[in-house]
Formats: structure tokens, C-alpha cells, sequence
């Protein structure tokens, strides 16, 4: 099995809440809160310093959940949620179509309501039946004693919640493997799978399907930036024979092709998947085909969001400079090095140009046949089925 990652110490540093909302929610009478790490990661999302792979971005955000929960002093399993709810909502917002940072910060408060309800039913300590639950969601702590007692009864809470979470990151460390091992289910001998970009899954899949698979694989170059590239050489170096094709030819070579392998970013409760800029242009061209479109997809991906939620209808824009090489051009908007005369009145201004380049886009569930995530297979329209055993509808938003 996977090592379990070394937990995080909570950092003695001042608190990030203000006023009164710090002492209510968060329940500090004086303890360290994590005001440095939360800074610091919510600082590296908005500019982009994070890991490529999801799996990563995903354990790193559970850790500092961690951190979250062990710092509440809170005497109810109400204050626990609102402090670990205000943490969230600070991690959401600094980058919000990060979807797997909000669904960790899901499944962590569905595992605080679940153990509070375990708790509930079982040692009393936080209530009996289901009036232990009525009570964990007004915030009410019974059980007897004094409030040290409480304090007791709230540290093994928070113990039990802290060790499910170390589950959870364990369970995380073994989903791309989970998805890879699929392969050869889906990869037949002698096939042609086309896919684009340079997912980490989308590579770990392919190179899992070549141990015992011989098949040829077609990879569209993701410009700009060219990711396809570099996972054409992996695939290459393992054995596997690769071409790469300029994205503009993806429907022309369609027609040879007998399967192709994306990688989402996210995917909405709709069965919608958000991914790479590009590939709902892939898509399009295998359903004309009638190609079957895989979309590789851990369960950390899996999002409660859909039709309705600003991040369903939001992109993120890149650099321009990455499609447009303004240090390359004069004044008058023509190349430096070009004989090319014009017009003052028609030559092109860089500085008066708009120039989109979008992040993400979305592939809809009628161009996905398969989601292949460490679940199993899972058509489009089971995923808000699957949403239930992970997220608690009152965390579905922190607003």
C-alpha cells in the first residue's frame, strides 16, 4: 500500500479571523491558528503555484484541513463546522474552477458530520439518536460534566475526525492508480487511441495499458503550451508508438481512430466534465466519428456544483502573450524582422488588440461515453448519483 503522508503540526501563529467572527467561529481563547499556512497556500492559488496533478492539489488541501480542524477550540461540533466552513470558503474563493480544492473541503465537513453522528448514537457524548444529530447541527455538546469534560469529549472528536481524514488522504494517493489499472479493459490490441494535451492520468493510463496491450496512440500537441509533446516522448521512451498531430488535423485523422482518452479537471453534477482548453473540440469530432470519448476523472474531481453555480459558467483566461508575440512586433503591429508595408491607417496596434485565451473548457455529457474513475466505470448521468456518499447537501455551497 501507498506510505501515509507525514500529518502537518499546527503552526503557532496569530489568527486569520477578525473580531468576533475569530472568537465565534473559529473558538480561539488564545491557541495558535493556521492565519501563515492558509495565507500561504490561498496566496499560491491565485497565482497558479500549484501541482499539475489533482491528486496532489487534493492531499495538500486535506492537509491543511487537518490543521483546520486541529485548531478549533470550539466546545460544539457546530463551531468545528463554521470555523472549517470560513477556512473553506477563503480556499474556494482565492481560485473558485479549482474544483478539487472545494470538494476536499466537501468531503471533509461530510466526515465531521458523519463522526458527529456516530458519536451521537454511540458513546452519547455528543448526544443519543437522533436527537444527538438535531443537536450537532444547532451546535449543542450534552453528555454531563463540566467543561473540561466538554473540552475532553471535543478532543477525542476531533482525533476521530483527524484520523478519517488521514483515510481520505490515503484513499487519494492510490485513485490514479485505481483509474490506470482500467486500461485494459478499455484498450484493445492493435487499436488507435487518440488524446490530447499532457494529462498526468491521461499518461499514467496509456503507460498502464502498455504492459499488456500493443496499440498505437495519436497525440493532438495542446497548443499553446504544447503538453502533448512531452507526453508523446514518455509514451515514446516506454515503448509505445506515438504520433503527434497539430490540433487543427484532430478531425481529419478521426476517422482512423478507435477510442479517445481525456483528462478532466472537474466534472459537474450534471455529468458536464471541465477540461483542458482544446478538448471539447476533440470530442466534438469522435461523436461525427462515433469514436467513444473516455474522460479519466478521480472521485476528488467529482464536483456537487452544476447548472445554476457561477463556476459552471465561469473560465479562467491565460496570458496572451502565450498566442501573441507582442515583444516580437514594431509599432505599427507588424513583425520586426518583416518588409511588410502598410497603411498607418490599417496596420494593426498591439496595444488596441483583444486577444481570448481561455483555460478550461467544457465537454458535455452527450460527448462522453465513459467516465473512468477509481470507482469504476460511470456513465455521465450516474455522477450525481455517486455525489451522495461523499458531500453533505448543507456543505454544497459556503456562501
Amino acid at each position: 500500500g501507498a506510505a501515509t503522508p507525514a500529518r502537518c503540526a499546527v503552526p503557532a501563529t496569530s489568527g486569520f479571523l477578525t473580531e468576533n467572527v475569530s472568537a465565534r467561529a473559529m473558538g480561539r481563547t488564545g491557541q495558535a491558528s493556521i492565519h501563515a499556512v492558509l495565507d500561504d497556500f490561498t496566496t499560491k492559488l491565485k497565482r497558479r503555484q500549484f501541482p499539475a496533478s489533482s491528486v496532489a492539489l487534493a492531499r495538500h488541501t486535506t492537509e491543511l484541513l487537518i490543521h483546520a480542524v486541529a485548531a478549533q477550540q470550539a466546545l460544539t461540533v457546530g463551531g468545528i463546522i463554521e470555523g472549517v466552513r470560513l477556512v473553506s470558503k477563503k480556499l474556494v474563493d482565492a481560485r473558485p474552477l479549482e474544483l478539487v480544492v472545494g470538494n476536499m473541503c466537501r468531503r471533509v465537513l461530510h466526515i465531521i458530520r458523519e463522526e458527529a453522528v456516530e458519536h451521537a448514537g454511540g458513546s452519547g457524548a455528543l448526544g443519543t439518536g437522533t436527537g444527538g444529530v438535531a443537536q450537532m447541527e444547532t451546535g449543542a455538546v450534552t453528555g454531563g460534566g463540566g467543561e473540561n469534560d466538554q473540552q475532553t469529549r471535543m478532543k477525542r472528536f476531533k482525533q476521530d475526525v483527524i484520523e478519517s481524514v488521514g483515510e481520505l488522504i490515503d484513499e487519494l494517493e492510490t485513485a490514479e492508480g485505481h483509474c490506470a489499472v482500467q486500461a485494459v479493459e478499455h484498450v484493445t490490441p492493435g487499436c488507435v487511441v487518440l488524446t490530447a494535451g499532457g494529462s498526468c492520468s491521461v499518461e499514467a493510463f496509456l503507460r498502464e495499458a502498455n504492459k499488456k496491450r500493443t496499440f498505437q496512440c495519436v497525440v493532438a500537441e495542446g497548443e499553446p503550451g504544447g503538453a502533448g509533446h512531452r507526453l508523446a516522448k514518455l509514451l515514446a521512451d516506454k515503448g509505445v508508438a506515438t504520433t503527434v498531430i497539430a490540433d487543427a488535423a484532430t478531425f481529419a485523422v478521426m476517422p482512423r481512430c478507435h477510442l479517445v482518452v481525456l483528462g478532466a479537471k472537474g466534472v459537474f453534477h450534471d455529468g458536464t466534465a471541465l477540461c483542458a482548453a482544446g478538448h471539447r473540440a476533440v470530442a466534438v469530432a469522435a461523436k461525427a466519428h462515433r469514436v467513444p470519448v473516455l474522460v479519466l476523472a478521480g472521485t476528488h474531481e467529482l464536483s456537487p456544483l452544476g447548472p445554476g453555480d457561477p463556476e459552471y459558467d465561469m473560465d479562467d483566461l491565460k496570458s496572451p502573450c502565450e498566442i501573441f508575440d507582442f515583444a516580437g512586433r514594431d509599432a505599427s503591429g507588424f513583425s520586426a524582422n518583416s518588409n511588410a508595408v502598410s497603411s498607418a491607417d490599417d496596420s494593426p496596434n498591439p496595444a488596441e488588440l483583444q486577444i481570448a485565451n481561455p483555460d478550461f473548457d467544457r465537454v458535455s455529457p452527450d460527448l462522453i461515453s465513459l467516465f473512468v474513475t477509481d470507482a469504476g466505470g460511470q456513465v455521465p448521468g450516474f455522477i450525481a448519483s455517486l455525489l451522495a456518499e461523499f458531500y453533505s447537501p448543507e456543505d454544497r455551497r459556503f456562501d
